[in-house]
């Protein structure tokens, strides 16, 4: 179940109502059935609704276009003609293989047993880029020393320079 909602141009006024809608599947297609029409919500009906739709989606679960935003929030003007991406780096694949990797306990696991040395990078950390090297886009170490890594976020994800990197 979530909420939709509707607006509603009347005389000049924008109305919202809000529905309480569920997927139903029939047959082979899914359909969207309103369980309740909730009609215009005032500001204790929307704390109400979201505190609703949380307690449905879990306590991690927000909805923040749930309801259009009653903040007035400073406006920035952005010339686009003058904005340009730099050194955009792929964070998806790379963030959820590291995620796994705490969550499997490898993180601490590697750096209780592999001994620290003079090595620039970190034996536990050398590993984890290996490992998420080869999850993420599987090649041989010359190709993540000298193209992969720079090209992902992991240099932020775990501080571990580009230039230390190396084969």
């Amino acid at each position: 179940m979530y909420l939709r909602h509707t607006t509603v141009r009347r005389k000049g006024k924008t109305h919202t109502y809000w529905k309480l809608v569920r997927s139903v599947r029939q047959g082979g297609r899914v359909r969207q059935e309103v369980v309740a029409h909730l009609g215009r919500l005032d500001a204790p009906a929307k704390r109400k609704a979201s505190s609703l739709a949380r307690h449905f989606l879990g306590r991690h679960a927000d909805q923040p276009s749930l309801f259009e935003d009653d903040r007035d929030l400073p406006v920035a003007p952005v010339r686009l003609d003058d904005v340009r991406v730099e050194r955009g780096r792929g964070f998806g694949d790379v963030w959820l293989a590291w995620l796994l990797w705490q969550a499997l306990g490898l993180d601490k696991f590697c750096e209780k047993h592999l001994a620290r040395g003079r090595e620039e990078v970190p034996w536990h950390l050398t590993a984890a880029i290996l490992v998420i090297a080869r999850l993420c886009e599987p090649s041989s170490e010359l190709h993540i020393a000298e193209d992969w890594y720079r090209r992902t976020a992991l240099e932020d994800i775990l501080g571990v320079p580009d230039v230390r990197v190396h084969h």
